[in-house]
């Protein structure tokens, strides 16, 4: 069955609106001061409400902003400005060459898995790859590429927001199952370093934490993960509690630089002596520069295989 269109005439709370876009509450109040867009209508409780033509624009603007545009110049653009800034960033990526990260080629057939609603086929393909090519390959050549190309379909509406929690509940499922059978296979005792997996308060996107613990896993690395939006404290808790060697942690292009650099300087100053800190995803690779001199940057969830061998190599003496 094709996949429904999103429905024109169905109004959004604001709520509704920062879990789809990734753009925060306060956010949307200050545009709405400062650029006079968005402009949402009340509802009977005064409640703002936004309708599908706003949430199209929000959209395209976020995916402008996790780009490198400023807010001031892209929020008042209309609707044909922003997809033409779109059009455009999307063709310089496509002239980046793709080198190690994997083949695509067969994006094109997994978005329309995914567009007809076709989650057992999407499932299935998913682990049949995992098996052909292995846990490792299959993540960076596969599934990483493939999760870009399903948050660009999901910015340009040719997927909606329950597809796109679709496959990314299926991968979850395919990626648990793999670590599982890894783990199953006894081939190597768990040993050090000990990791701690999650996400800061304001990172809900776990995809690119179990991708990184698969290769954890493959690494006969010992780990506990703690889920998605773990309060920092609580992070330097579990961390001396369970006498951990490190904690990774994701942050997804929705995240902001303050968010980023805030979560990793509180950790930085209160974590135990020796406990390092291993961060990935779009925004750590984005703001890598400005980082505490302590954490580690993974640019791929594949770089776990030579932070851990490097790792290693450092405490082999000890």
């Amino acid at each position: 069955m094709d996949a429904s269109p999103e429905p024109k005439d169905v109004l959004w709370s604001i709520a509704d609106v920062e879990r789809d876009t990734g753009l925060g509450k306060d956010t949307l109040r200050v545009w709405e001061r400062r650029y006079g867009f968005p402009t949402p209508t009340r509802d009977a409780f005064g409640e703002r409400q936004y309708d599908h033509a706003q949430l199209l624009r929000l959209r395209l603007i976020k995916r402008l902003m996790d780009a490198g545009h400023r807010p001031g110049k892209v929020v008042g653009l209309p609707l044909e400005a922003l997809e033409a800034l779109c059009d455009e960033a999307a063709g310089r990526a496509a002239a980046c060459p793709v080198d190690s990260i994997g083949s695509t080629a067969l994006e094109p057939q997994w978005i329309e898995w995914l567009r007809r609603n076709d989650v057992d086929r999407l499932r299935h393909a998913l682990q049949r790859e995992v098996m052909r090519q292995g846990l490792g390959a299959a993540v960076e050549r596969l599934v990483a590429p493939l999760c870009v190309a399903v948050g660009d379909a999901w910015l340009r509406g040719d997927v909606s927001v329950f597809q796109e929690h679709l496959f990314s509940e299926t991968v979850r499922t395919v990626l648990r199952d793999a670590i599982a059978a890894v783990e199953a296979s006894g081939q190597e005792l768990m040993r050090r370093p000990k990791v701690l997996l999650t996400t800061t308060p304001s990172e809900s996107h776990t995809l690119g934490l179990l991708m990184a613990e698969s290769f954890f896993a493959l690494e006969a690395c010992q780990r506990v993960s703690l889920g998605a939006s773990t309060p920092v404290p609580d992070i330097v808790s579990a961390s001396r509690q369970l006498g951990v060697d490190v904690v990774a942690l994701s942050f997804s292009a929705h995240a902001s630089r303050r968010e980023v650099l805030d979560s990793l300087r509180q950790l930085a100053d209160q974590l135990p002596e020796g406990v390092e800190v291993w961060v990935g995803g779009a925004a750590a690779v984005l703001y890598r520069k400005v980082m505490p001199p302590p954490v580690r940057v993974l640019g791929r969830a594949s770089d776990v295989t030579a932070q851990v061998a490097a790792w290693r190599t450092r405490h082999s003496a000890r």
